[in-house]
């Protein structure tokens, strides 16, 4: 079996249901993506438990000044300090963080740094411009236009060490145009399967489009875990993976 590229988003859910898909779900799937549930549970409670069902992508999207995200986003890693010393516990170690482009090159080097202190597996993924933005919204809110941005802030990824970042699938065509970015991994929202609805997002995909244009990931919520049949629709995304001619 191939395996899957698909991050199952448990945005939204209560801790009972979404471990009752994840058990569902499990190793059909890449993994699960925790956003809100980090802060229900706390984030090395919510890792630990998730982890026994598959890979964790933990969500936090860490937005503030350079020395707080440093503080912040040592959690995700795993790391525990005892007597002085950092020790590794895996099974509280998320395998992707997120953190927000827009704070700047000097918070990226940052974070990047604080990993390199634990020499631990986790990705510290950037994100880019949110897939719920379009065009408009992107200027008011970015200062530029979506590729534009995109662009300047995947190479920030780079410039600062850490390891992908997060875009919509629109952007990922352009992105290949740019061998700088090569060893960025892709990881990309806004994924609705044919004949589901795009509902808050503006900037979207199919999953096997997203997958041929480059996405390494896919973050896919609504059409599973609102699907009547979720194991069904994780198998039908699959063999729709699967199917692209590349």
């Amino acid at each position: 079996m191939v395996e899957s590229k698909i991050i199952v988003a448990l945005d939204r859910m209560a801790e009972s249901d979404a471990f009752e898909l994840a058990e569902k779900l499990k190793g059909e799937v890449w993994g699960f993506k925790a956003n809100d549930l980090l802060d229900k549970m706390g984030p090395r409670e919510c890792i630990y438990a998730l982890r026994k069902y598959g890979k964790v992508m933990a969500d936090p999207k860490l937005y503030d000044i350079p020395n707080t995200m440093k503080n912040r986003i040592e959690v995700y890693f795993g790391g525990v300090e005892e007597k002085g010393k950092i020790t590794i516990e895996e099974m509280y170690q998320a395998d992707i963080v997120t953190v927000m482009a827009c704070v700047g090159i000097d918070a990226l080097i940052g974070v990047a740094e604080t990993k390199s202190g634990f020499k631990v597996p986790t990705d510290i993924a950037v994100v880019t411009v949110l897939t719920s933005f379009d065009e408009e919204e992107c200027n008011i809110n970015l200062g530029g236009p979506v590729k534009a941005k995109v662009l300047q802030y995947a190479r920030n990824t780079v410039l600062a060490g850490c390891d992908a970042i997060v875009c919509s699938a629109q952007e990922l065509l352009f992105l290949k145009e740019h061998p700088e970015l090569d060893g960025l991994i892709r990881i990309t929202p806004g994924i609705r399967p044919k004949g589901t609805s795009a509902d808050d997002q503006k900037r979207i995909d199919t999953p096997g489009g997203a997958v041929k244009n480059g996405a390494d990931l896919l973050v896919i919520g609504r059409a599973i875990t609102e699907n009547d049949d979720p194991l069904a629709a994780v198998y039908g995304i699959n063999a729709n993976i699967n199917s692209i001619d590349m």
